[in-house]
């Protein structure tokens, strides 16, 4: 049936009206793919840049010990953050890593290694070439001869001693080794050495606030090395800063009535021994010593309750992550002397550096001044036991009201 033209305008509006509503359905629908595709790049782009960091999961002051357990891994584009933020793990990695010698322990990708020169170049094969890793870098080398091999990969030995880095292995039971060059005859190999590594702990170098990215200059393996014969020790004698705190660090010093100032122990961190209650001991400390240290702060103990006037106190390191620890100038009486030389409980290591301190000039000042106050002081035993016997119940109130004040 025929229609008039009033039903075919009206069929052609509907039609054009159908055809633009495609159109445009059509356009939002490629808007909306392309700002979808947009996204989707953008969040690629982004996922690309994101790296994971370590970040402190607590306030930390510099100097203070950190322990696994106050570090967070964090996900966080790298352009937010330091470049060398992810190679703190390699730092975390070797905690309490350091031989009995004091080489600190290193990790570059291709694993642990000391500072130290040796004859074994490890070498690692790609595509025919063979590469060394030095200072943290892959460098392409020739070889001359074919590389020897064991267990542990490739090698060649370098009877010229060029090669600065020495690898360190780990057996499956956890024991560490490196090895030595061995010859017999005109053949040389190595074999392995085992290597023994002691307690080192990582501190903050400055104070760091929660959720602080860190980096590599952010913390310092420790200088002390904990021996064998470190032991915690209590001291309620010393004269404290009012506002000494449980991980602060000290240097204990021995001041005579002349004005002549000993450092006695130095740079120790400081435990605030805490009553059954909470409440902090206001005029107690504890710190870890090695042998000969208690020996030379039981002579300073001495001495400070004979020589009338003299004084033993602390004072604090402003910025201990940063600081190194003072020298100590003290030097113990003759016969404490004597009985850390003979002590068999003191290592190697502590009593080669404690014989450096006893120079002749530490003697002669010794002589000159220490040891003419005590002959010279008809008081001194008598001071002694009256300083000792005060001691123990004498009290700190300046530094107990500032504990107090805080709350504890």
């Amino acid at each position: 049936m025929a229609s008039n033209p009033m039903q075919r305008k009206s069929r052609n509006s509907f039609l054009l009206g159908m055809l633009l509503a495609l159109l445009i359905s059509g356009v939002i629908i490629a808007l909306l793919f392309l700002q979808l595709k947009k996204v989707k790049d953008e969040q690629a782009a982004e996922q690309a840049q994101r790296v994971t960091v370590y970040t402190v999961n607590q306030d930390v002051k510099s100097g203070q010990v950190l322990t696994e357990n106050m570090f967070s891994r964090q996900s966080v584009n790298r352009t937010t953050v330091p470049n060398n933020a992810t190679s703190v793990a390699s730092v975390i990695d070797t905690w309490f890593m350091q031989t009995r010698e004091g080489d600190m322990v290193q990790r570059d990708q291709q694993g642990l290694y000391l500072n130290k020169a040796d004859s074994i170049v490890e070498l690692t094969s790609k595509e025919g070439s063979y590469y060394r890793m030095v200072d943290g870098v892959e460098e392409k080398v020739t070889v001359r001869n074919d590389p020897l091999s064991d267990t542990d990969g490739l090698y060649v030995i370098d009877n010229n001693g060029q090669d600065t880095t020495t690898r360190v292995y780990e057996e499956t039971t956890g024991y560490y080794y490196i090895y030595k060059v061995t010859t017999n005859g005109s053949t040389s190999v190595r074999e392995k050495v085992s290597l023994e590594l002691v307690n080192v702990p990582v501190l903050a170098k400055v104070d760091m606030n929660q959720n602080t990215v860190i980096t590599p200059k952010l913390v310092i393996q420790s200088d002390e090395v904990v021996t064998d014969d470190v032991r915690r020790q209590e001291y309620n004698m010393v004269v404290l800063p009012m506002d000494l705190m449980t991980d602060d660090y000290i240097d204990i010093r021995l001041m005579t009535p002349n004005g002549q100032d000993f450092i006695v122990i130095s740079k120790k961190r400081v435990e605030i021994p805490v009553n059954a209650d909470g409440t902090y001991v206001a005029n107690a400390i504890r710190i870890d010593l090695r042998e000969d240290e208690i020996l030379s702060l039981s002579s300073a103990i001495v001495e400070a309750y004979g020589i009338s006037g003299a004084k033993l106190y602390a004072n604090k390191y402003k910025d201990p992550g940063l600081q190194n620890a003072a020298q100590p100038t003290y030097t113990p009486n003759t016969e404490t002397t004597a009985l850390i030389e003979s002590n068999p409980n003191i290592v190697q290591i502590a009593m080669q550096e404690l014989a450096a301190r006893y120079s002749n000039s530490a003697k002669n000042l010794r002589n000159n001044y220490l040891q003419t106050s005590i002959n010279d002081d008809p008081a001194y035993k008598s001071n002694v036991v009256t300083g000792i016997d005060e001691s123990i119940t004498n009290t700190q109130e300046t530094r107990k009201q500032y504990l107090d004040s805080l709350g504890y």
